[in-house]
């Protein structure tokens, strides 16, 4: 018996621990990033398209009801893919392989759940600590209509090439873009998300 709580004595207090850091994170209320891409609707195989985001530095804190440094940055997570003929369920499919991704600013990586699709931004601080920036490059392989889609960026650009979609209608999903990313089909009404840029590479 003495053991069992002599164990318990030494245990508790880092099960204590992890549980205030996980209430602790469970109260931060991060911003979205801002995201700028070059703001052409058509690039060659010889462009490079660049993709900015950025972000306060300051969360939200929940517990404290302020404003607080974040030292650990949210990273950024977004898709590409290349549009195909649409068939009964999606009109794209996962498309990190078209390209050659250059990192400007920031660090990457490709997530498990589909590395061809979905990319997971680390950004970095800037120099006077009020922001967390990446700026990355996408130098394209192959030609064909595309689309960059956020999981929560807000895009700045005015105008983000929506016509292209025009060409791919999928007759199951009307108004809707489906994204088959390594087989696995979701999908987003069109008129309900600011989340996706289109382009053509000729």
């Amino acid at each position: 018996m003495f053991k069992k709580v002599l164990k318990f004595i030494l245990v508790a207090p880092l099960l204590m621990a992890f549980q205030c850091e996980d209430d602790f994170e469970s109260t931060l209320v991060y911003n979205s990033f801002k995201v700028n891409i070059t703001a052409q609707s058509n690039f060659s195989l010889n462009d490079t398209i660049w993709i900015t985001g950025r972000t306060s530095s300051n969360v939200f804190d929940l517990a404290i009801n302020d404003s607080i440094f974040a030292e650990n940055p949210r990273s950024d997570i977004f898709s590409i893919y290349k549009f195909i003929e649409p068939n009964e369920v999606s009109n794209c499919k996962d498309a990190i392989d078209k390209f050659d991704l250059t990192f400007d600013i920031g660090q990457f990586s490709a997530l498990p759940s589909c590395e061809n699709a979905q990319l997971q931004v680390i950004p970095e601080l800037e120099t006077n600590n009020t922001s967390y920036t990446y700026r990355i490059g996408f130098k394209p392989n192959f030609t064909g209509d595309y689309v960059i889609s956020w999981e929560d960026g807000v895009i700045g650009n005015v105008n983000r090439n929506e016509l292209i979609i025009n060409n791919y209608p999928i007759v199951n999903h009307p108004n809707q873009i489906g994204f088959n990313s390594c087989d696995n089909v979701s999908w987003r009404f069109l008129n309900e998300s600011q989340r996706e840029y289109y382009f053509t590479v000729e």
